[in-house]
């Protein structure tokens, strides 16, 4: 080979490497997902494993929190580009006293995932029962938050609502009696509920008012959206092509399965009556006017958003 010849070569080999490179470090993506054991948070993994974000160019870093504060603290910090399965409750709150978030999608819509427990031997039956007791969602402005309140105003039962964690740490605090009711999604617990440990008192699917309202997000920021906006469209993509896959075998239930170290049969249970996959569409948020109606109601927002609030806080993004 010439002088020439190989200088030319070179020089190819160069600019060959030199886009790669940079998409390398353009495009990963930090995500923070609230809750660790829920089928619908479980996408971004499931994506990972089967492969369809390395397929859009993508590298995911994931970080699991006890739920929606943790989360949307850390895409506020910039520590993570996207947040995962945040109550659209607490978001409301940090957009109006003005955290820079973004609606990039929904995450998930209805209560079909949650319910409500106790010890075998409570004497709590039913949510009638609950009057003074002290009842679990994971965080304030958490979607466990909405749904439960949702649940006492409907049955007109005052119960004292308590911030208790995550599932795992609830379900301690009911056990060792801190707390008597305690929440959880779907299938975590529902194995002691088999097993006649736990008593189930009530569903989110109690909650009618909340049938189609969209209670938790995914979001990001106006900064990551600015910088990353390509990249964020490719996740979407990949996305929608998990959610799919997840609904379309059961690999994806073996998966689960396997994880949370439970049986195939309840994992699958789980998945096909408590998760709908309508439920997790991601290119719409239902039910806004109701949860700002909400947000009033509980003093998260002095007054309902405006049109252009709205659409500043909702940037959905498609898949192209």
């Amino acid at each position: 080979m010439t002088t020439k010849a190989l200088r030319s070569t070179l020089c190819m080999l160069a600019l060959l490497a030199m886009p790669i490179s940079q998409a390398s470090a353009a495009d990963k993506l930090k995500l923070a997902i609230s809750q660790k054991g829920q089928w619908d948070t479980a996408m971004a993994e499931f994506g990972m494993r089967e492969g369809f974000f390395r397929d859009e160019g993508l590298e995911l870093e994931l970080f699991y929190t006890n739920g929606t504060a943790e989360t949307q603290q850390a895409v506020i910090s910039g520590s993570v580009d996207v947040g995962i399965g945040v109550g659209f409750l607490g978001l409301l709150a940090a957009y109006t006293k003005g955290a820079p978030v973004r609606v990039i999608a929904s995450e998930w819509t209805g209560a079909s995932d949650f319910f409500w427990y106790v010890k075998s031997d409570s004497p709590v039956k039913s949510l009638a029962d609950a009057d003074g007791k002290t009842i679990g969602f994971s965080t304030v402005g958490s979607s466990s938050n909405l749904v439960v309140l949702a649940l006492l105003d409907q049955y007109k039962v005052k119960a004292k609502p308590t911030p208790t964690g995550g599932t795992a740490a609830t379900m301690t605090q009911v056990l060792s009696g801190q707390i008597d009711i305690g929440w959880s999604q779907a299938p975590i617990g529902l194995q002691e509920v088999k097993e006649g440990k736990l008593r189930i008192v009530a569903k989110g699917s109690d909650a009618k008012a909340m049938a189609d309202q969209t209670t938790r997000v995914s979001i990001s920021t106006a900064d990551v959206l600015a910088a990353k906006r390509p990249a964020l469209e490719r996740f979407m993509r990949a996305y929608n092509k998990t959610l799919d896959w997840a609904y379309g075998g059961t690999k994806s239930v073996e998966y689960f399965a396997a994880e949370l170290k439970i049986p195939f049969e309840l994992a699958l249970a789980a998945r096909d009556q408590n998760y709908p996959k309508d439920a997790l569409r991601l290119d719409v948020v239902r039910g806004l006017e109701q949860t700002m109606q909400q947000a009033v109601e509980l003093k998260r927002l002095s007054e309902p958003l405006t049109q252009q609030q709205t659409n500043e806080l909702i940037q959905i993004i498609h898949a192209k």
